[in-house]
């Protein structure tokens, strides 16, 4: 016959080996979440490089137009 005390050493050993498999799960989770994290961040760098230069194209493509329109009053002016 099973003491009482084997069957409270085994419901011990379970949850023992449960916990050891959740604390697996979750040093797998932590591990997924800094790469994609990672990833984030090296996204979000490359998209404000971008955005920085769209500013500086939109702002040359102004100083253009500027200028043009610059030369054009000139121009009307002289006339």
């Amino acid at each position: 016959m099973v003491s009482a005390q084997e069957v409270r050493m085994d419901n011990m050993e379970d949850k023992i080996i449960r916990h050891e498999m959740l604390l697996e799960k979750l040093t797998d989770n932590q591990l997924e979440l800094s790469t994609r994290l990672t990833e984030l961040a090296s996204s979000i760098d490359a998209q404000n490089h971008l955005i920085g230069e769209g500013f500086d194209l939109m702002k040359k493509v102004i100083l253009g137009l500027l200028s043009s329109l610059s030369a054009i009053l000139i121009g009307t002016q002289v006339m």
